[in-house]
């Protein structure tokens, strides 16, 4: 099977450069400190994105939306991890929109995707990105990249698999997802870095080319907020997401470990409890013969 490269360019909209320059000074607002780090993002200015995502944490009212933002430079930085932690935290934000909770799950996957090196990593991409294309507020192009990249994972996850297997020639290797048929596949679209992520067609190089990397969105009005007032200036469509209403697979050893000690906790404490109910009580001076 021809070898899957996971290394890819990550492309930024260079004509949205001059925003940082004409931004004005950060206020005492989250959406001053919002719209004050989408531009040193969209300029290049990672660490002072960075920066001002870090202060809006601590004075908005959407933390989910921060969080997706900060994702998005961290995800330029070549931090995948920590990437995929701040989209598993907008994720948990309980009053994620589902089209910014569908763009978490297509992000999500495709960190967990870039990250790969084990076969664990490449099936909780896959779980994440079966999230987004089953996300009813996730539209075509997205879906269209989900699935793309849905069939990258599977074919890596079935090759580390199988390469676990030979490592371990004692033990028969995990069975095939029969959902997939693993092909050679191209390289995995990244999350697009456009004002409204979700529209557009992939851009292409030389044929098949990784999608741009996660745009952030600007400040949207807290679900609080006065009806009558007028929207915060921005585009809050840009980050797609699902209700997260359902149980991801963990999505490290780390994580596993831990879920499988509460299992483990959980059932101890069931079998103590069984005991309890199916012994009787012993009863002062009641011989037992």
């Amino acid at each position: 099977m021809r070898r899957h490269s996971r290394t890819a360019a990550v492309l930024l909209v260079a004509s949205c450069g001059a925003l940082a320059a004409a931004a004005p000074p950060v206020g005492d607002t989250a959406e001053d400190a919002i719209r004050r780090a989408n531009a040193a993002f969209l300029a290049g200015d990672r660490p002072e994105a960075d920066r001002l995502y870090a202060l809006a944490e601590g004075l908005t009212a959407d933390p989910g939306l921060v969080a997706f933002n900060r994702a998005a430079v961290l995800f330029q930085q070549g931090d995948f991890r920590e990437a995929e932690v701040h989209y598993a935290r907008t994720l948990d934000d309980a009053a994620c929109p589902p089209e910014r909770a569908a763009r978490a799950w297509y992000n999500r996957g495709t960190c967990l995707l870039r990250r790969g090196g084990s076969a664990s990593v490449y099936r909780s991409a896959i779980a994440c990105l079966e999230r987004c294309v089953d996300a009813p507020a996730a539209d075509e192009p997205l879906r269209a990249d989900a699935r793309h990249n849905l069939e990258v994972a599977k074919a890596l996850w079935n090759e580390a698999r199988k390469a676990d297997a030979k490592e371990k020639p004692n033990n028969p290797p995990p069975p095939e997802d029969p959902r997939s048929e693993p092909q050679p596949q191209p390289q995995p679209k990244e999350p697009e870095p456009e004002t409204n992520p979700g529209t557009g067609d992939p851009a292409k190089k030389g044929g098949e080319a990784p999608k741009v990397g996660p745009q952030p969105t600007d400040p949207v009005r807290p679900k609080d907020a006065d009806p009558n007032a007028a929207p915060v200036q921005g585009a809050p469509s840009a980050a797609p997401q699902l209700q997260n209403e359902d149980a991801v697979q963990q999505l490290s050893p780390d994580d596993t470990r831990a879920h499988l000690r509460r299992i483990a906790e959980r059932l101890d404490k069931d079998r103590r409890d069984l005991r309890r109910t199916l012994s009787p009580p012993i009863r002062p001076g009641v011989r037992d013969w």
